[in-house]
């Protein structure tokens, strides 16, 4: 592994643990095993590391899931997406928990709104085509209850959390509860 590569998953886990705030560059450097000089080196400053971070995580799950906006069956596309929660913070817990400590950063929110925004409108457009009387209405639903999801799946607490899926999907219409 790179010293680029450690500081990157030293910062990721530290902001998801600590917050931006609270993370100094001194210990994501020892957390990385590298030099303090070596970290502004590569990145100029902690601000520019979490911009680095945020928009390198963002990247990587829309490489990850290009293939939800083409998806041209709305059942498929509405299950997809509410199987999202659950793929994203199996694949990057570290990269959802600064998500989720930081996201009332304008930085943040700018690019969850971006990943987002797409899916809102195939979501409406889905929830048409399967029926729904209130298009608009379970679009909204869904998007605030997947955003729900993802952070509390980052902290497991409820044994029910890794079953809502099914719920839902069963609740939209679109399967049967399985065991």
């Amino acid at each position: 592994m790179t010293s680029h590569s450690k500081i990157e998953q030293a910062a990721l886990q530290l902001f998801g643990e600590k917050g931006y705030d609270n993370t100094s560059t001194a210990l994501i450097a020892r957390e990385a095993g590298v030099s303090e000089a070596l970290l502004f080196k590569y990145f100029l400053s902690k601000e520019k590391l979490f911009e680095y971070l945020i928009k390198q995580g963002f990247r990587r799950i829309v490489e990850a899931n290009r293939g939800i906006l083409a998806e041209q069956n709305p059942r498929t596309l509405i299950e997809t997406v509410i199987d999202l929660p659950y793929k994203l913070v199996q694949a990057e817990p570290d990269f959802w928990k600064v998500q989720d400590k930081e996201f009332n950063r304008p930085l943040v929110q700018k690019y969850f709104l971006r990943f987002m925004s797409p899916i809102d409108n195939l979501l409406k457009q889905a929830f048409i085509k399967v029926g729904v009387a209130e298009p608009e209405l379970a679009t909204l639903q869904l998007l605030l209850l997947i955003q729900s999801l993802w952070r509390n799946l980052l902290y497991p607490h409820d044994a029910n959390l890794p079953h809502l899926a099914q719920h839902l999907k069963q609740s939209y219409g679109l399967g049967e509860l399985r065991p």
